[in-house]
C-alpha cells in the first residue's frame, strides 16, 4: 500500500494528534468545515467495515457517559430523600415541646375563629373559655313529634370540648392555620335524660274496661269500653340520633324520635271471657223516719242514709287486680266533717250508740263482705272484725265493722283475673216511701259450671244479760231516768261457707267463731229533788161596772 502525495498538508492527522474535536451540531453530528477554511488531501482507501466499527465505538462511549451522569444524579436524589426521611422520623419520634407559659402563637393563627396571633396562652385562654362556655350553653337538641316535645341541653349531656388540646396544637403548629374544637358528650348522662323524657312524656296504654249501666231499674247492665294504645320513646335509637347530630355539628336542631307503640294488656275480649257475676248481696236501710220514731230519730235517719250512699259511691267501680289487697278505709277515706260526712248513730264503748261522723258506713262494708263470700275461692280475708253489738241488717257472724284509723276491712284477690266491685241502691219494693236496698255485685272469672258458695251461721250458745246496772244521777230529777245501754244477750256463733255443686252440698267449710259479748241494762235514775212550784200571785179584783 502506498499514499499518493498530493502536495497538500495532512490536516486530518494533525487534528487527531492535538486531541481537539470539531464542534458538534445540535443534533450530535460533527459540523463540517467550509472549503475556505480547510485543506483537503486524498485519504488512504480504508475498508467500509473499519469505518463502521469506529462509529459504533463512538456511540457506545457517549451512551456510557450519559449513564454515568444519570446514575450520579439518581444517587444524589436518593441521598436527599434519605436525609428528609431521617429528619421526618426524628421529628415524629416524640411530641413537640410546647411552652404553655411563655410561648406565643404564630401569625395568622385562629382558634374557633378568634385571632390569637402573637399572643400567649394566658392572654387568650379566658376569652376562649368564655366563648366555649357560651357555646355549650346554647346547645339545644329538640325532640319533636305529634305526641311529644322535649329539649336536651348541653348540660343534660355533660357536653365538653377539647379546648386545651386545640390550644397546644395551635401553639405548636405553623403560621396561618385555623383550629376548631370538637364537642364530646357523656352517653350515660344523655341516656338518663332521654329516659326521664320517656317517663314524663310517654303515654301509658289504657286497658279495656267494663262498667255498669244502672239506668234501668234494678239490675246493672255491663258496658264494655275498648282500650287505647300508648306510646313511648325508643330510648336506644333516640340516643344514636342525638349522637349523630352532635357528630355532624348540629348543635341547635330538631329531631323526630322513633316512638314505640304500647298496646293495652287487657282487651274487651279478655274482659268478656273473665267477666261474670260471681257474688251478690243486698241489705236494706231506712232513709226516712215514721210517725212512730222520735223527733231525734227522724233527724238522724236521713243522715245515716246519706253516709251509706256516699260510701257505696266510693267503692263502686273499683277494680282489684290479681294479687292486690283492697282496703275499705283507704278507698272510702276518713269519716269527718271536713270530708263531707254527716253525724248518725254509731257504736261507742261496745254497748251504746252515739252520734258519729260517717255513722252507718259499716252497712256498706258488711254488704261488700257478704258479696265477696259468694266468690269464696277467689278471695282471702286479710282483716275483718265483728261489731260488739249484732247488726240488724245481717245475720250474726256475717258483719264487718270499720272505724276511721282504727278498724279496717281488707281482702286480697287470690285469683288470676281482676275482680270488679259494683254497688248501687234502689227503692225497696215493699216500703218504697221510706226504705232503700243497697246491693253490691262482684264480677270476675265465672265459677265452674254448677258450682256456688253459700254462707251458713250456727248459734252455738246464748247467755242472758246479767243484772241491771243502775246508777243515781244528780243531773236527773227524781222520777227521771236515762238508758245508757240496752240489755243484750251474749251470743256465740259459728260461720260456715258451704260448697254446692248442682244444688247439693259437697263440702262444709267452717270459717270462724264470733262471740258477741252482750251486756246488762245500764241506766241512770234521777235523785235531784223536784223543785216546789211557786204559787201564782192572786189577780186583783175586777171593779164592778
Amino acid at each position: 500500500m502506498y499514499e499518493k502525495y498530493s502536495g497538500l498538508p495532512d490536516t486530518t492527522k494533525s487534528t487527531r494528534q492535538s486531541g481537539s474535536r470539531p464542534a458538534d451540531r445540535s443534533d450530535g453530528r460533527p459540523v463540517r468545515a467550509s472549503s475556505a477554511q480547510m485543506e483537503y488531501y486524498q485519504a488512504p482507501n480504508r475498508s467500509a467495515s473499519q469505518a463502521t466499527a469506529k462509529r459504533a465505538s463512538a456511540r457506545k462511549a457517549k451512551a456510557r457517559k450519559r449513564k454515568m451522569i444519570l446514575g450520579g444524579m439518581s444517587l444524589g436524589f436518593l441521598a436527599l430523600v434519605v436525609v428528609a426521611l431521617v429528619v421526618l422520623v426524628k421529628s415524629c419520634s416524640g411530641p413537640a415541646v410546647v411552652d404553655l407559659e411563655n410561648g406565643t402563637f404564630r401569625n395568622g393563627v385562629a382558634i374557633n375563629g378568634m385571632d390569637v396571633s402573637g399572643k400567649t396562652v394566658d392572654e387568650v385562654r379566658p376569652q376562649l373559655e368564655s366563648n366555649e362556655s357560651t357555646f355549650l350553653e346554647r346547645i339545644a337538641i329538640t325532640l319533636s313529634s305529634t305526641e311529644l316535645n322535649a329539649s336536651i341541653t348541653g348540660a343534660d349531656m355533660n357536653a365538653a370540648t377539647n379546648l386545651n388540646e386545640i390550644i397546644e396544637q395551635a401553639l405548636a403548629g405553623g403560621a396561618n392555620q385555623s383550629y376548631f374544637t370538637t364537642v364530646s358528650i357523656d352517653e350515660a348522662a344523655l341516656a338518663t335524660r332521654i329516659d326521664a323524657i320517656n317517663q314524663t312524656s310517654s303515654k301509658p296504654p289504657v286497658d279495656a274496661s267494663a262498667t255498669m249501666d244502672f239506668s234501668s231499674s234494678g239490675k246493672p247492665t255491663p258496658q264494655y269500653i275498648e282500650g287505647t294504645p300508648g306510646f313511648g320513646l325508643d330510648v336506644a335509637s333516640t340516643i344514636e340520633l342525638v349522637k349523630q347530630a352532635i357528630a355532624a355539628g348540629q348543635y341547635q336542631t330538631t329531631l323526630t324520635p322513633t316512638l314505640t307503640s304500647i298496646q293495652p294488656s287487657i282487651t274487651v275480649a279478655d274482659i268478656q271471657a273473665n267477666f261474670s257475676e260471681i257474688g251478690k248481696f243486698t241489705t236494706t236501710y231506712d232513709y226516712k223516719g215514721t210517725a212512730e220514731d222520735t223527733e231525734e230519730q227522724r233527724a238522724i235517719i236521713p243522715n245515716r242514709a246519706f253516709n251509706v250512699e256516699k260510701a257505696a259511691d266510693k267503692i263502686n267501680k273499683n277494680v282489684v287486680k290479681p294479687g292486690d289487697e283492697w282496703s275499705f278505709n283507704d278507698v272510702v277515706g276518713d269519716r269527718n266533717a271536713e270530708n263531707g260526712w254527716k253525724e248518725a248513730n254509731g257504736i261507742f264503748g261496745g254497748d251504746k250508740l252515739t252520734l258519729q261522723y260517717g255513722g252507718g258506713v259499716c252497712q256498706v262494708s258488711t254488704t261488700l263482705y257478704n258479696a265477696l263470700l259468694k266468690a269464696y275461692p277467689y278471695i282471702e280475708i286479710v282483716d275483718r272484725s265483728r261489731h260488739s253489738i249484732p247488726s240488724t241488717y245481717v245475720d250474726m257472724g256475717l258483719d264487718a265493722t270499720v272505724d276511721t284509723g282504727h278498724i279496717d276491712f281488707v281482702f286480697k284477690n287470690t285469683s288470676e283475673h281482676p275482680l270488679y266491685i259494683y254497688s248501687y241502691y234502689t227503692n225497696n219494693k215493699m216500703a218504697k216511701s221510706r226504705k232503700r236496698d243497697l246491693t253490691v255485685v262482684i264480677y270476675g272469672k265465672a265459677l265452674p259450671e254448677g258450682e256456688e258458695y253459700k254462707t251458713r251461721t250456727v248459734i252455738v250458745s246464748e247467755e242472758p244479760p246479767g243484772p241491771d246496772e243502775i246508777k243515781d244521777s244528780k243531773n236527773l230529777f227524781i222520777g227521771e231516768e236515762k238508758i245508757l245501754a240496752e240489755a243484750r244477750s251474749k251470743f256465740t256463733v259459728d260461720v260456715y261457707i258451704d260448697h254446692y255443686v248442682n244444688g247439693n252440698v259437697i263440702e262444709e267449710n267452717f270459717r270462724y267463731t264470733d262471740v258477741y259479748p252482750g251486756n246488762p241494762l245500764r241506766k241512770q235514775v234521777g235523785i235531784k229533788p223536784t223543785p216546789t212550784p211557786e204559787p201564782s200571785p192572786t189577780p186583783p179584783a175586777t171593779p164592778n161596772p
